[in-house]
């Protein structure tokens, strides 16, 4: 297994590498539109890939390399794609706005070269405007009597960070010259457990991704007295989230293409961590005193779990697991994704 893994990132680096020469060198004139519609077939063929290594077949090699050369080229043609367009959107509304988008610029295409005219005058105008950089310092006072909060965080492309704790409830600073932040704090009439909400005010961030000023950093820092529920979602970008101070029942990590890397801490007996990542590099730190459980899934994952222990069906224990009295799961859910944890 681990050989075809080697195999399949090995021959996805290069294909990856000869698709961006080929474009610099101006060797490509493929219809990236078309292509890219093409991609469920993806998913058919990583089944089929599924399917044969778990009964041992030698046909597995042959879908692995398929693999490794259709990945690569299906993703070079949604970076080629949006790279033409100048422009790449993230929606923070359900599927159904998506969808009203997606019509809306099918529209848009139909209405002839004076509307691109247009466009391109328009965005020329755009880039030439200075684009300022917004600082914005959100803050949330603790109350003695708080002993549970969530905490939601939504975001785009850019890095998150999450660093030492602070003797307020919340502390969040934000930099960035595309749209804004907004921060809302609701606490329930009952419990009077708070539920923090940071996100951006604007429904859909428009990035240019042919210039790359692209501004955007997020830092928080929470009370390390409350057990913490976070749910955080970004997009693309870096997240830096030392959680080791915070006492952190569960958390949920939603990432596109991102580079992650969570430190965990073991101020609670029972934690739980859900990860669903696309293409993203994802690290997570547990201590050595800990239990640590991992449920795995995803077909095209780089996985390194050095001193754990294979139970089966795609379930990782660490050393000492059972007879732990502080133990942690970790459910790992990643598309075309390395995924490492390490034990400190």
């Amino acid at each position: 297994m681990q050989r075809r893994n080697g195999l399949f990132w090995g021959l996805f680096l290069l294909t990856l590498g000869v698709l961006f020469l080929a474009r610099r060198a101006g060797w490509l004139d493929v219809d990236w539109h078309s292509l890219v519609n093409l991609w469920p077939v993806l998913l058919i063929l990583a089944g089929i890939n599924v399917i044969l290594e778990r009964q041992g077949s030698p046909a597995a090699f042959v879908t692995t390399v398929m693999l490794a050369v259709a990945v690569p080229t299906t993703l070079f043609g949604f970076l080629s794609r949006d790279r033409d367009h100048g422009r790449y959107g993230w929606n923070w509304h359900d599927r159904d706005d998506e969808r009203d988008d997606e019509n809306e610029e099918s529209e848009d295409e139909t209405d002839g070269e004076d509307n691109e005219d247009a466009y391109r005058s328009e965005r020329e105008n755009r880039d030439e405007e200075p684009k300022t950089v917004q600082t914005n310092t959100f803050v949330e006072s603790m109350d003695a009597t708080t002993n549970e909060a969530v905490l939601k965080l939504a975001g785009g492309a850019g890095r998150f960070i999450f660093s030492e704790p602070t003797t307020e409830l919340i502390k969040a600073e934000t930099k960035n010259n595309i749209g804004a932040y907004s921060m809302t704090v609701d606490r329930d009439a009952t419990t009077r457990v708070p539920t923090i909400d940071l996100k951006p005010t604007e429904e859909k961030q428009e990035i240019d991704l042919e210039n790359g000023k692209i501004e955007n950093r997020v830092e928080v820092h929470l009370n390390a007295k409350p057990i913490w529920q976070m749910d955080i979602a970004i997009g693309a970008g870096q997240g830096d989230l030392d959680l080791s101070a915070y006492a952190v029942k569960q958390l949920k990590v939603e990432a596109g293409a991102a580079d992650i890397d969570l430190k965990l801490g073991n101020k609670v007996d029972q934690a739980d961590v859900k990860l669903n990542v696309g293409a993203a590099s994802v690290t997570v730190r547990v201590p050595k005193d800990i239990g640590c459980l991992v449920k795995k899934d995803g077909a095209l994952n780089l996985t390194q779990l050095d001193d754990f222990t294979d139970a089966g069906g795609g379930e990782f224990t660490s050393p000492g697991y059972a007879s732990a009295t502080k133990k942690i799961t970790i459910r790992f859910d990643g598309g075309v994704s390395r995924f490492k944890v390490v034990r400190y």
